[in-house]
């Protein structure tokens, strides 16, 4: 079976048969008159025109002798072609026979017809290339064991897998039906900054990016909530916008670090009303898409003929996850139910960053049909409300559906008082080591005092409602270039095996401590593995003067959340046989490994600071292992 690199250079020459007949392989403009479908659709009425002029890619081709049957695919359908031999010149069909290969775009000209099979057919007397394809279309592309190449050439993903293309044109009629459901309420569309001098709105860790000629960092919205609240105090009293947001965090299910959403302020409102409206637009585009009120999601039923329930976040977590009284609970004791339902907690956490963990392992998942989730402690969320009724809860609500979240909505603070208070909180949390908060925004607050509209604000993830609607189990089945980390060159020369070293960050390392870490991380490697490490120890310069070379193998450095996250590394790596070198802060303090080993002996393993593990390995274990720590900042 030939390369693809064959296929490529025997196409290449094809193109240079075609540019000796003086033929243009990419010509400007086409003399198509009608899409595929509308040649299907119209076939009687076509059918008794002399001449009819098509187009679109080849996607089969059948020569039987003086015959050649081919179908072409234009995206609005697909129609099939006859050119006879008898039809055209010798040389045209020569020429046909020998250039034209299933990929290329043609264009062709001819009568129609119906074929013994019943089969609507072009009988062809004139055709003409319109691009001419170098790289052949994959032929077993359904079933790719290696599911990111179909991410990575999504553009052959779509032409060979006509399910995914039909995901990607239903995402786009979910946008169209909420577009239309909010101008009709009275909605004005607008667009907000991408570039941001501060990244509020949301509590999430944002992208930065440098302008040359201001010579000053943008951070990338991760949300646009608070220009829009801004344009209520300018005088605006319904908007909304669907755009693209950045939140620099990993990668799993359902996040992908760009992503679309679509948030909405409107003046007047609270989080009631706007449960209201959010369950009115659900139903109507179910309704409208389907044309009837069920859809299946994940093999399960899911109702938008019934009224959404309601459940407040204490009773979810009452209910699924067992804590007899969340309200009160200690940290201490949170953290230990929590371990034992298998969430991890970090040192920096606080508690109610515990309980929305819990809830998102415990609770969540089981969420199928549409629930509103109500009154939240006041630290989930800086902007919203607090309840009159219950000021240690807030107005907000959650729309989960097939165990996915999909809204998030509440009533909006407008008290710029309360709201400096809500920031000062957020900068404190940033200061212990926390790192997905909204920081103060003192632009914000000045709007804010010139007096803000009472408003319900609300958020819709446009990819998860796509994952929802389409039965995707990935959020990147409904994005159509997804974030993906780039493919190495020279696939045979990739490396095998790879070293990583993750830093405790709760711990507030500086710099140097940071370096020293994975210094002696590294050096422990090179100890326990020896001169295997290397390619070869010297290469030489020109003029013959030695330079001793690097090992062969990348190290790469993350950051790990707490000393717990550092030792479940250590632990498992172990289980799988991988090499693991581990530095404490007794090794930090002294390099007398007997004042290391007595200091150690004293202390049990979780009294032990961990300062950083290495785990090195075949590169795939080790991008397993350790997909969850983020890349060193």
């Amino acid at each position: 079976m030939a390369s693809v690199e064959e296929i490529r250079n025997t196409r290449l020459e094809k193109l240079r048969l075609m540019a000796e007949a003086g033929l243009d392989a990419y010509p400007i403009s086409t003399k198509r008159e009608h899409t595929l479908a509308e040649a299907a659709e119209q076939f009687e009425k076509l059918a008794k025109k002399k001449s009819v002029t098509l187009a679109g890619r080849v996607m089969s081709l059948r020569p039987q002798g003086g015959l050649v049957f081919f179908t072409l695919d234009d995206g609005t359908g697909r129609f099939q072609g006859l050119l006879k031999k008898e039809n055209v010149t010798e040389q045209e069909f020569e020429l046909f026979s020998k250039v034209v290969d299933i990929g290329d775009f043609l264009e062709v000209e001819g009568s129609l017809f119906l074929t013994k099979r019943n089969e609507k057919t072009l009988e062809v007397r004139r055709f003409r290339m319109l691009a001419k394809s170098l790289r052949p279309l994959p032929e077993k592309w359904h079933g790719l064991q290696d599911v990111e190449e179909r991410f990575r050439h999504r553009y052959l993903d779509t032409l060979m897998s006509p399910e995914v293309k039909a995901r990607f044109m239903l995402r786009s009629k979910i946008v169209s039906e909420i577009r239309l459901f909010y101008n009709e309420a009275g909605y004005v569309e607008v667009e907000t900054p991408r570039l941001q001098a501060l990244a509020g709105g949301a509590t999430a860790q944002p992208f930065v990016t440098h302008h040359n000629s201001l010579d000053i960092d943008f951070h990338l919205t991760i949300a646009q909530e608070l220009y829009l609240k801004e344009l209520l105090v300018g005088g605006f009293t319904k908007v909304y916008e669907i755009g693209r947001k950045f939140r620099n965090e990993g990668i799993d299910a359902t996040h992908n670090p760009e992503f679309t959403m679509l948030e909405s302020q409107e003046a007047y409102a609270d989080a009631l009303g706007q449960r209201g409206f959010i369950e009115t637009l659900f139903k109507q585009i179910v309704r409208n898409i389907f044309k009837k009120d069920t859809i299946t999601y994940n093999g399960q039923e899911v109702r938008f003929n019934e009224p959404f329930a309601v459940i407040t976040f204490y009773d979810l977590l009452k209910r699924h996850a067992l804590i007899a009284d969340p309200e009160k609970i200690t940290r201490e004791a949170l953290t230990l139910q929590a371990n034992q339902l298998g969430v991890e907690v970090d040192q920096s956490e606080s508690l109610e960053k515990i309980l929305d963990n819990v809830y998102k392992k415990t609770c969540r998942p089981k969420l199928i049909q549409p629930t509103f989730i109500i009154d939240y402690p006041v630290s989930f969320n800086p902007f919203a409300k607090r309840k009159e009724d219950a000021p240690h809860l807030i107005d907000r609500f959650q729309l989960v559906a097939g165990g996915i979240e999909i809204v998030n909505a509440f009533s909006e603070l407008n008290n710029p008082i309360d709201q400096k208070e809500r920031y000062l909180e957020q900068d404190k949390k940033k200061t212990k080591g926390e790192h997905d908060i909204s920081p103060s925004d003192k632009d914000y607050l000045e709007a804010m005092e010139y007096g803000m509209p009472p408003n319900g604000g609300i958020g819709i993830g446009i990819d998860r409602l796509a994952m929802l609607l389409t039965d995707a189990k990935n959020i990147k089945e409904v994005i159509l270039f997804p974030t993906l980390r780039p493919k190495e060159e020279g696939s045979k020369n990739k490396e095998k095996k790879v070293a990583v070293a993750v830093l405790n960050k709760s711990l507030g390392l500086k710099r140097w401590e940071e370096m020293n870490t994975v210094a002696h991380l590294a050096a422990s490697l090179g100890a326990r593995k020896g001169k295997g490490l290397f390619f070869q120890e010297e290469i030489q310069t020109k003029d013959e003067q030695a330079i001793a070379l690097n090992i062969q193998h990348a190290i790469m450095i993350k950051e790990g959340k707490s000393t717990e996250s550092l030792l479940a590394l250590a632990r498992d790596a172990r289980e799988k046989g991988i090499t693991v070198t581990e530095f404490t802060r007794e090794m930090l303090v002294t390099t007398d490994d007997k004042k290391v080993i007595a200091a150690t002996k004293t202390k049990n393993l979780n009294e032990i600071e961990y300062l950083g593990v290495l785990v090195f390995g075949d590169r795939s274990l080790i991008e397993t292992l350790t997909e969850k720590f983020p890349l060193a900042a």
